[in-house]
Order: structure tokens, then C-alpha cells, then sequence
């Protein structure tokens, strides 16, 4: 298993951003080309070795040409019903 500095709800929240990234049928190298970051940052956000503030889940969000709020929406229903940490 992997290393974590985060558990729980920071979980749902790469979880989601993944899977919007799979969806949108981008690798981690492509979606880091849509931000100007290169692929090892994708790579540590969807290794929760990094959080990420509201206005980068904005731009990765915009990235993934999907509406924020409602990933976020999304987000929050899976808190809700696994009530993490």
C-alpha cells in the first residue's frame, strides 16, 4: 500500500477527479498538458501525497471539461454517504 499523508474524505475527492479524468479518456501525462504542470503532479494528487486547493480543483475540473460544481456535487454525496474523515 502505497504512502498517504491524507485519509478519508481526501480520499472521495481523488477518487472522483480520477475518475472524471477516466472518463474524459485522458492519461495523468495528458490532463498535467491541459494544466501546464507535468505529469508527476497529476500523479501525486491522485496518489493523495498532494490536497489541493478550490481554485486548482477549479482549473482541474475545466481541464477535465467538466462543470466544478458538479463534481463537487459529486464529492459530496460520496461524504455523505460514507461519512469519512
Amino acid at each position: 500500500m502505497p504512502k498517504t499523508i491524507f485519509t478519508g474524505a481526501n480520499r472521495a475527492v481523488v477518487d472522483v477527479l480520477r475518475q472524471a479524468r477516466l472518463d474524459a479518456g485522458l492519461t495523468q501525462q495528458d490532463l498535467a498538458l491541459r494544466i501546464s504542470r507535468d505529469q508527476s503532479h497529476v500523479s501525486l494528487i491522485e496518489g493523495s501525497q498532494r490536497r489541493l486547493d478550490l481554485v486548482e480543483f477549479h482549473r482541474l475540473a475545466r481541464a477535465l471539461d467538466r462543470d466544478p460544481v458538479q463534481l463537487f456535487a459529486m464529492i459530496s454525496a460520496k461524504l455523505d454517504h460514507h461519512r469519512v474523515d
